[in-house]
Protein backbone atom coordinates (compact mmCIF):
# COMPACT_ATOMS: atom_id res chain seq x y z
CA UNK A 1 0.00 0.00 0.00
CA UNK A 2 1.71 3.43 -0.95
CA UNK A 3 2.14 5.80 1.79
CA UNK A 4 0.29 9.16 -0.74
CA UNK A 5 2.10 11.95 -1.62
CA UNK A 6 1.66 13.84 1.73
CA UNK A 7 3.15 10.73 4.32
CA UNK A 8 5.77 10.64 1.46
CA UNK A 9 6.73 14.28 1.99
CA UNK A 10 6.09 14.03 5.69
CA UNK A 11 8.59 11.20 5.99
CA UNK A 12 11.06 12.53 3.23
CA UNK A 13 10.62 15.46 5.87
CA UNK A 14 11.46 13.43 8.84
CA UNK A 15 14.24 12.03 7.25
CA UNK A 16 16.01 15.28 6.47
CA UNK A 17 15.67 16.41 10.03
CA UNK A 18 17.22 13.45 11.25
CA UNK A 19 19.87 13.60 9.04
CA UNK A 20 20.69 17.57 9.97
CA UNK A 21 20.87 16.60 13.59
CA UNK A 22 23.54 13.65 12.75
CA UNK A 23 25.53 16.15 11.12
CA UNK A 24 25.30 18.76 13.59
CA UNK A 25 25.75 16.25 16.01
CA UNK A 26 29.72 15.85 14.48
CA UNK A 27 30.13 19.27 13.47
CA UNK A 28 28.55 20.52 17.28
CA UNK A 29 32.28 21.45 18.44
CA UNK A 30 35.73 23.10 16.85
CA UNK A 31 37.47 20.53 20.09
CA UNK A 32 38.75 17.95 18.01
CA UNK A 33 40.14 20.46 15.51
CA UNK A 34 42.04 22.33 18.32
CA UNK A 35 43.29 18.70 19.46
CA UNK A 36 44.28 17.66 15.88
CA UNK A 37 46.10 20.74 15.51
CA UNK A 38 47.69 20.63 18.89
CA UNK A 39 48.42 16.76 18.54
CA UNK A 40 49.96 17.50 15.15
CA UNK A 41 52.55 19.95 17.05
CA UNK A 42 53.52 17.69 19.71
CA UNK A 43 54.40 14.90 17.68
CA UNK A 44 56.13 17.06 15.16
CA UNK A 45 58.43 18.60 18.11
CA UNK A 46 58.51 14.85 19.73
CA UNK A 47 59.63 13.11 16.94
CA UNK A 48 62.28 15.38 15.37
CA UNK A 49 65.70 13.53 14.71
CA UNK A 50 63.64 10.36 14.93
CA UNK A 51 62.19 10.41 11.46
CA UNK A 52 63.48 12.40 8.26
CA UNK A 53 62.89 16.08 8.73
CA UNK A 54 61.37 16.43 5.37
CA UNK A 55 58.93 14.20 5.71
CA UNK A 56 58.03 14.91 9.60
CA UNK A 57 57.94 18.66 8.77
CA UNK A 58 56.20 18.39 5.91
CA UNK A 59 53.11 16.15 7.41
CA UNK A 60 52.68 18.61 10.29
CA UNK A 61 52.49 21.66 7.64
CA UNK A 62 49.88 19.84 5.49
CA UNK A 63 48.22 18.84 8.96
CA UNK A 64 48.08 21.97 10.20
CA UNK A 65 46.88 23.23 7.33
CA UNK A 66 43.78 20.83 6.81
CA UNK A 67 42.82 21.83 10.60
CA UNK A 68 42.94 25.27 9.48
CA UNK A 69 40.41 24.43 6.67
CA UNK A 70 38.50 22.42 8.81
CA UNK A 71 37.98 25.45 11.36
CA UNK A 72 36.80 27.40 8.13
CA UNK A 73 34.84 24.78 7.28
CA UNK A 74 33.18 24.33 10.51
CA UNK A 75 32.62 28.60 10.74
CA UNK A 76 30.46 27.97 7.32
CA UNK A 77 28.58 25.20 8.57
CA UNK A 78 27.87 26.38 12.06
CA UNK A 79 26.13 29.62 10.02
CA UNK A 80 23.67 26.89 8.28
CA UNK A 81 20.24 27.74 9.83
CA UNK A 82 17.74 25.25 8.10
CA UNK A 83 17.59 21.25 8.02
CA UNK A 84 17.53 21.04 4.30
CA UNK A 85 21.13 23.06 4.44
CA UNK A 86 22.70 20.95 6.94
CA UNK A 87 21.43 18.00 5.33
CA UNK A 88 23.21 19.48 1.77
CA UNK A 89 26.59 18.88 3.94
CA UNK A 90 26.34 15.31 4.35
CA UNK A 91 29.02 14.52 1.40
CA UNK A 92 31.36 17.08 2.42
CA UNK A 93 31.70 16.33 6.17
CA UNK A 94 32.12 12.25 5.33
CA UNK A 95 34.81 13.41 3.11
CA UNK A 96 36.24 16.14 5.60
CA UNK A 97 36.73 13.28 8.25
CA UNK A 98 38.04 10.79 5.24
CA UNK A 99 40.50 13.33 4.49
CA UNK A 100 41.51 14.22 8.26
CA UNK A 101 41.70 10.39 9.15
CA UNK A 102 43.98 9.90 5.72
CA UNK A 103 46.00 11.96 7.06
CA UNK A 104 46.46 10.15 10.31
CA UNK A 105 46.48 7.32 8.92
CA UNK A 106 49.71 8.32 6.63
CA UNK A 107 51.35 9.63 10.19
CA UNK A 108 50.60 5.58 11.45
CA UNK A 109 52.33 4.35 8.15
CA UNK A 110 55.53 5.55 9.09
CA UNK A 111 55.68 3.66 12.39
CA UNK A 112 58.30 1.36 10.81
CA UNK A 113 60.89 4.56 10.26
CA UNK A 114 62.26 5.46 13.70
CA UNK A 115 65.02 3.10 15.08
CA UNK A 116 63.96 3.90 18.80
CA UNK A 117 61.14 1.61 20.16
CA UNK A 118 59.86 4.56 22.33
CA UNK A 119 59.34 6.79 19.17
CA UNK A 120 57.44 4.17 17.97
CA UNK A 121 55.75 3.56 21.26
CA UNK A 122 55.27 7.41 21.07
CA UNK A 123 53.78 7.29 17.22
CA UNK A 124 51.40 4.05 18.31
CA UNK A 125 50.18 5.98 21.11
CA UNK A 126 48.98 9.03 19.02
CA UNK A 127 47.63 7.44 16.44
CA UNK A 128 45.67 5.06 18.46
CA UNK A 129 44.21 7.92 20.67
CA UNK A 130 43.01 10.17 17.49
CA UNK A 131 41.33 7.13 16.24
CA UNK A 132 39.61 6.33 19.54
CA UNK A 133 38.31 10.40 19.89
CA UNK A 134 37.75 10.89 16.56
CA UNK A 135 35.38 7.39 16.03
CA UNK A 136 33.48 8.56 19.16
CA UNK A 137 33.14 11.97 17.61
CA UNK A 138 32.08 11.23 14.48
CA UNK A 139 29.83 7.86 14.93
CA UNK A 140 26.44 9.72 14.76
CA UNK A 141 26.83 9.66 10.99
CA UNK A 142 28.06 6.62 9.73
CA UNK A 143 29.76 7.89 6.45
CA UNK A 144 32.32 10.09 8.50
CA UNK A 145 32.97 7.46 10.80
CA UNK A 146 33.42 4.62 8.16
CA UNK A 147 35.05 7.45 5.59
CA UNK A 148 37.50 8.28 9.53
CA UNK A 149 37.95 4.69 10.28
CA UNK A 150 39.40 3.72 6.58
CA UNK A 151 41.43 6.83 6.02
CA UNK A 152 43.64 5.63 9.54
CA UNK A 153 43.66 2.16 8.93
CA UNK A 154 44.24 1.19 5.36
CA UNK A 155 48.01 2.99 5.29
CA UNK A 156 49.04 1.37 8.92
CA UNK A 157 47.26 -2.08 7.37
CA UNK A 158 49.43 -1.59 3.83
CA UNK A 159 52.58 -0.69 5.83
CA UNK A 160 51.97 -3.29 7.88
CA UNK A 161 51.42 -5.59 5.42
CA UNK A 162 54.83 -4.53 3.95
CA UNK A 163 56.53 -4.49 6.27
CA UNK A 164 56.69 -8.62 5.94
CA UNK A 165 57.51 -9.47 9.44
CA UNK A 166 55.49 -12.19 11.61
CA UNK A 167 54.23 -9.20 13.99
CA UNK A 168 54.21 -6.45 11.53
CA UNK A 169 51.34 -8.66 9.94
CA UNK A 170 49.52 -9.63 13.43
CA UNK A 171 49.68 -6.03 13.55
CA UNK A 172 47.90 -5.45 10.09
CA UNK A 173 45.51 -8.46 11.01
CA UNK A 174 44.57 -7.04 14.50
CA UNK A 175 43.93 -3.28 12.75
CA UNK A 176 41.53 -4.85 10.20
CA UNK A 177 39.97 -6.10 13.16
CA UNK A 178 39.87 -3.26 14.95
CA UNK A 179 38.59 -1.53 12.03
CA UNK A 180 35.65 -4.01 11.35
CA UNK A 181 34.49 -4.19 15.25
CA UNK A 182 34.73 -0.12 14.96
CA UNK A 183 32.78 -0.15 12.25
CA UNK A 184 30.16 -2.59 13.70
CA UNK A 185 29.87 -0.92 16.81
CA UNK A 186 28.98 2.30 15.45
CA UNK A 187 26.02 0.74 13.05
CA UNK A 188 24.79 -0.48 16.23
CA UNK A 189 25.27 2.92 18.19
CA UNK A 190 23.87 4.90 15.66
CA UNK A 191 20.22 3.08 15.79
CA UNK A 192 20.14 4.44 19.17
CA UNK A 193 21.42 7.51 18.31
CA UNK A 194 18.77 7.60 14.96
CA UNK A 195 15.95 6.77 17.22
CA UNK A 196 16.86 9.55 20.04
CA UNK A 197 17.36 11.78 17.36
CA UNK A 198 13.69 10.76 15.53
CA UNK A 199 11.97 11.19 18.68
CA UNK A 200 13.64 14.40 19.36
CA UNK A 201 12.41 15.66 15.77
CA UNK A 202 8.90 14.06 16.47
CA UNK A 203 8.76 16.20 19.74
CA UNK A 204 10.02 19.48 17.83
CA UNK A 205 7.13 19.09 15.23
CA UNK A 206 4.89 18.27 17.99
CA UNK A 207 5.46 21.80 19.77
CA UNK A 208 5.30 23.46 16.97
CA UNK A 209 2.19 21.78 15.70
CA UNK A 210 0.92 22.83 19.24
CA UNK A 211 1.73 26.87 18.70
CA UNK A 212 0.31 26.89 15.72
CA UNK A 213 -3.02 25.38 17.09
CA UNK A 214 -2.58 27.46 19.88
CA UNK A 215 -1.93 30.47 17.68
CA UNK A 216 -4.74 30.08 15.37
CA UNK A 217 -6.78 29.46 18.60
CA UNK A 218 -5.88 32.98 19.85
CA UNK A 219 -6.45 34.42 16.39
CA UNK A 220 -10.30 32.72 16.35
CA UNK A 221 -10.69 34.41 19.54
CA UNK A 222 -9.19 37.15 18.91
CA UNK A 223 -12.23 37.47 16.08
CA UNK A 224 -14.64 36.33 18.09
CA UNK A 225 -14.26 39.05 20.68
CA UNK A 226 -14.45 41.80 17.98
CA UNK A 227 -17.46 39.97 16.01
CA UNK A 228 -19.30 39.88 20.14
CA UNK A 229 -18.47 43.81 20.09
CA UNK A 230 -19.16 44.87 16.53
CA UNK A 231 -22.82 42.99 17.13
CA UNK A 232 -23.31 43.99 20.99
CA UNK A 233 -23.95 47.10 19.74
CA UNK A 234 -25.64 46.40 16.39
CA UNK A 235 -27.93 44.37 18.65
CA UNK A 236 -28.21 46.85 22.05
CA UNK A 237 -28.91 49.99 19.85
CA UNK A 238 -32.12 48.90 18.24
CA UNK A 239 -33.09 46.66 21.36
CA UNK A 240 -32.67 49.83 23.65
CA UNK A 241 -35.04 51.37 21.21
CA UNK A 242 -37.43 48.50 21.70
CA UNK A 243 -37.39 49.15 25.03
CA UNK A 244 -37.59 52.11 25.43
CA UNK A 245 -40.79 52.80 22.87
CA UNK A 246 -42.49 49.72 24.38
CA UNK A 247 -42.13 51.50 27.59
CA UNK A 248 -43.34 54.57 26.41
CA UNK A 249 -46.45 52.90 24.72
CA UNK A 250 -46.87 50.85 27.60
CA UNK A 251 -47.26 53.89 30.18
CA UNK A 252 -49.43 55.55 27.66
CA UNK A 253 -46.92 58.66 27.69
CA UNK A 254 -48.14 60.45 24.60
CA UNK A 255 -52.44 59.25 25.33
CA UNK A 256 -54.22 56.06 25.77
CA UNK A 257 -53.83 53.05 23.21
CA UNK A 258 -57.07 52.50 21.24
CA UNK A 259 -57.44 48.81 21.53
CA UNK A 260 -56.73 47.85 25.46
CA UNK A 261 -55.72 44.47 23.89
CA UNK A 262 -52.84 45.84 22.22
CA UNK A 263 -51.33 46.54 26.24
CA UNK A 264 -50.74 42.67 26.61
CA UNK A 265 -48.63 43.04 22.89
CA UNK A 266 -46.95 45.44 24.48
CA UNK A 267 -45.70 43.69 27.79
CA UNK A 268 -44.33 41.03 25.54
CA UNK A 269 -42.57 43.03 23.07
CA UNK A 270 -40.67 44.47 26.62
CA UNK A 271 -40.36 41.63 28.26
CA UNK A 272 -38.92 39.93 25.03
CA UNK A 273 -36.83 42.64 24.36
CA UNK A 274 -35.43 43.25 28.19
CA UNK A 275 -34.61 38.85 27.71
CA UNK A 276 -32.90 39.34 24.67
CA UNK A 277 -30.49 42.06 26.10
CA UNK A 278 -29.90 40.32 29.25
CA UNK A 279 -28.71 37.40 26.58
CA UNK A 280 -26.11 39.48 24.52
CA UNK A 281 -25.08 41.03 27.78
CA UNK A 282 -24.46 37.52 29.44
CA UNK A 283 -22.76 35.88 25.94
CA UNK A 284 -20.81 39.65 26.06
CA UNK A 285 -19.48 38.84 29.61
CA UNK A 286 -18.39 35.08 28.89
CA UNK A 287 -16.61 36.33 26.01
CA UNK A 288 -14.63 38.81 28.43
CA UNK A 289 -13.85 36.23 30.41
CA UNK A 290 -12.69 34.05 28.28
CA UNK A 291 -10.54 36.27 26.79
CA UNK A 292 -9.14 37.59 29.66
CA UNK A 293 -10.25 41.17 29.45
CA UNK A 294 -12.68 41.69 32.00
CA UNK A 295 -10.99 43.99 34.66
CA UNK A 296 -12.66 44.15 37.74
CA UNK A 297 -12.82 47.41 40.46
CA UNK A 298 -12.08 46.34 43.96
CA UNK A 299 -14.41 47.86 46.68
CA UNK A 300 -15.43 46.95 50.18
CA UNK A 301 -18.48 45.15 49.76
CA UNK A 302 -21.13 44.11 52.34
CA UNK A 303 -22.43 41.09 51.60
CA UNK A 304 -25.60 40.65 53.94
CA UNK A 305 -26.55 43.91 52.27
CA UNK A 306 -26.13 43.17 48.72
CA UNK A 307 -27.96 39.70 49.04
CA UNK A 308 -31.04 41.58 50.73
CA UNK A 309 -30.55 44.27 47.83
CA UNK A 310 -30.72 41.35 45.31
CA UNK A 311 -33.78 38.97 47.32
CA UNK A 312 -35.50 42.18 46.06
CA UNK A 313 -34.83 42.17 42.54
CA UNK A 314 -35.96 38.07 42.43
CA UNK A 315 -38.81 39.04 45.07
CA UNK A 316 -41.64 39.02 41.98
CA UNK A 317 -40.45 36.23 39.91
CA UNK A 318 -40.39 34.28 43.91
CA UNK A 319 -43.80 35.48 44.72
CA UNK A 320 -45.75 34.55 41.46
CA UNK A 321 -44.52 30.72 41.74
CA UNK A 322 -44.87 31.31 45.54
CA UNK A 323 -41.57 30.61 46.43
CA UNK A 324 -39.81 31.94 49.81
CA UNK A 325 -36.68 34.18 50.57
CA UNK A 326 -34.49 33.92 53.25
CA UNK A 327 -31.29 35.63 54.36
CA UNK A 328 -28.73 33.46 56.69
CA UNK A 329 -26.06 35.68 56.97
CA UNK A 330 -23.58 37.32 59.40
CA UNK A 331 -23.67 41.32 58.77
CA UNK A 332 -20.11 41.80 60.27
CA UNK A 333 -18.32 40.28 56.89
CA UNK A 334 -17.61 42.46 54.40
CA UNK A 335 -15.65 40.93 50.79
CA UNK A 336 -13.02 42.77 48.98
CA UNK A 337 -14.32 42.79 45.04
CA UNK A 338 -16.68 44.12 42.36
CA UNK A 339 -19.87 45.08 43.67
CA UNK A 340 -21.17 44.95 39.92
CA UNK A 341 -19.91 41.56 39.44
CA UNK A 342 -20.44 40.07 42.96
CA UNK A 343 -23.91 41.29 42.66
CA UNK A 344 -24.11 39.38 39.00
CA UNK A 345 -23.05 36.11 40.59
CA UNK A 346 -25.67 36.37 43.50
CA UNK A 347 -28.76 36.92 40.88
CA UNK A 348 -27.83 34.19 38.29
CA UNK A 349 -27.58 32.02 41.45
CA UNK A 350 -31.42 33.11 42.77
CA UNK A 351 -32.93 33.13 39.51
CA UNK A 352 -31.92 29.93 38.84
CA UNK A 353 -32.71 28.38 42.60
CA UNK A 354 -36.04 30.20 42.39
CA UNK A 355 -36.71 28.61 38.97
CA UNK A 356 -36.35 25.59 39.84
CA UNK A 357 -38.11 25.18 43.17
CA UNK A 358 -41.90 24.05 42.82
CA UNK A 359 -44.82 25.74 44.53
CA UNK A 360 -43.86 26.37 48.58
CA UNK A 361 -40.59 26.01 48.14
CA UNK A 362 -37.99 28.02 49.73
CA UNK A 363 -34.70 29.66 48.92
CA UNK A 364 -31.94 30.44 51.31
CA UNK A 365 -29.13 32.86 51.10
CA UNK A 366 -26.50 32.39 53.43
CA UNK A 367 -23.41 34.23 54.32
CA UNK A 368 -20.72 33.00 57.06
CA UNK A 369 -17.37 32.56 57.96
CA UNK A 370 -15.06 29.74 57.72
CA UNK A 371 -12.20 28.81 59.37
CA UNK A 372 -8.81 30.30 58.55
CA UNK A 373 -10.53 33.47 57.79
CA UNK A 374 -12.51 33.06 54.00
CA UNK A 375 -16.05 33.36 53.44
CA UNK A 376 -18.59 31.48 51.95
CA UNK A 377 -21.80 33.00 49.68
CA UNK A 378 -24.39 30.05 49.29
CA UNK A 379 -27.80 29.79 47.52
CA UNK A 380 -29.53 26.45 49.05
CA UNK A 381 -33.27 25.95 47.26
CA UNK A 382 -35.37 22.73 47.77
CA UNK A 383 -36.03 22.56 43.75
CA UNK A 384 -35.66 19.35 41.59
CA UNK A 385 -31.99 19.13 42.15
CA UNK A 386 -29.35 17.34 39.93
CA UNK A 387 -27.10 14.30 39.27
CA UNK A 388 -23.29 14.09 38.99
CA UNK A 389 -23.58 14.67 35.05
CA UNK A 390 -26.52 17.09 35.36
CA UNK A 391 -23.60 19.22 37.51
CA UNK A 392 -21.38 19.01 34.58
CA UNK A 393 -23.62 19.89 32.42
CA UNK A 394 -25.03 23.01 33.90
CA UNK A 395 -21.12 23.87 34.63
CA UNK A 396 -20.66 24.29 30.78
CA UNK A 397 -21.32 27.29 28.47
CA UNK A 398 -24.84 26.51 27.07
CA UNK A 399 -25.06 23.87 29.06
CA UNK A 400 -29.12 22.71 29.29
CA UNK A 401 -30.06 19.80 31.44
CA UNK A 402 -33.26 17.61 29.60
CA UNK A 403 -36.13 17.79 32.11
CA UNK A 404 -39.49 18.92 32.14
CA UNK A 405 -38.54 21.71 34.35
CA UNK A 406 -36.07 23.11 31.66
CA UNK A 407 -39.02 22.41 28.83
CA UNK A 408 -41.13 24.93 31.36
CA UNK A 409 -38.41 27.40 31.98
CA UNK A 410 -36.24 27.81 28.69
CA UNK A 411 -33.11 29.64 29.63
CA UNK A 412 -29.47 30.12 27.89
CA UNK A 413 -27.00 28.28 29.81
CA UNK A 414 -24.82 31.16 31.15
CA UNK A 415 -26.19 31.51 34.19
CA UNK A 416 -24.07 28.88 36.24
CA UNK A 417 -20.60 29.37 33.85
CA UNK A 418 -20.56 32.96 34.50
CA UNK A 419 -20.96 32.98 38.23
CA UNK A 420 -18.46 30.20 38.41
CA UNK A 421 -15.80 32.15 35.84
CA UNK A 422 -16.81 35.55 38.23
CA UNK A 423 -16.13 33.93 41.29
CA UNK A 424 -12.44 32.92 40.00
CA UNK A 425 -12.16 36.25 39.07
CA UNK A 426 -12.56 37.00 42.65
CA UNK A 427 -9.94 34.31 43.72
CA UNK A 428 -13.04 32.08 44.90
CA UNK A 429 -13.70 28.86 43.80
CA UNK A 430 -17.72 27.90 42.71
CA UNK A 431 -18.90 24.22 44.49
CA UNK A 432 -22.48 22.52 43.83
CA UNK A 433 -23.79 20.21 45.82
CA UNK A 434 -27.26 18.50 44.52
CA UNK A 435 -29.48 15.53 44.88
CA UNK A 436 -32.12 14.82 42.45
CA UNK A 437 -35.97 15.66 43.81
CA UNK A 438 -34.11 17.16 46.81
CA UNK A 439 -32.59 20.37 46.03
CA UNK A 440 -29.29 22.28 45.57
CA UNK A 441 -26.62 24.42 47.23
CA UNK A 442 -24.35 26.48 44.98
CA UNK A 443 -21.53 27.81 47.21
CA UNK A 444 -19.06 30.29 46.36
CA UNK A 445 -16.00 30.50 48.22
CA UNK A 446 -13.87 33.93 48.91
CA UNK A 447 -10.54 33.33 50.17
CA UNK A 448 -8.96 35.10 53.54
CA UNK A 449 -7.04 37.59 51.49
CA UNK A 450 -10.25 39.33 50.33
CA UNK A 451 -12.33 38.43 53.11
CA UNK A 452 -12.60 41.23 56.62
CA UNK A 453 -14.32 41.39 59.48
CA UNK A 454 -16.07 44.84 60.83
CA UNK A 455 -17.57 44.84 64.53
CA UNK A 456 -20.81 46.59 65.44
CA UNK A 457 -22.54 46.25 61.86
CA UNK A 458 -26.33 45.55 61.08
CA UNK A 459 -27.96 43.33 58.58
CA UNK A 460 -30.53 45.50 56.48
CA UNK A 461 -34.11 43.54 56.34
CA UNK A 462 -34.66 41.68 53.64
Amino acid sequence: MGLGPFSESALSEQSTAILAEQLRLVMRSPVPIYFGAATAVVAASCLQGALPSALLDGWAAVMLLWQGARYLLWRRFQELRTDDERAGWARHIALIWSLTGLLWGVFGAAYFLPDDPEARFFMLFIVTTNIAGGAVVASSYVPAHAGYIAGMAIPCIVAFIANGTRYSLLLAAMTIGYALAARGSALFGNVGVADLIRLQVERGKLIRSLREAKEAADLANQIKSRFLANMSHELRTPLNAIIGFSELMRDEMFGPVGNRRYMGYIADINNSGRHLLDIVNDVLDLSKLEAGSMRLSRETVDPAALAAECLKVVEPQAAAVGVRLRIDADPALRVEGDTVRLKQILLNLLSNAVKFSPPDGEVVVSIKPVAGGGLTMAVRDSGIGMDAAGIATALQPFGQIENAWTKRHPGTGLGLPLAKSLAELHDGKLAIESELDRGTTVTVLFPPTRVTRVEGSSLAAA
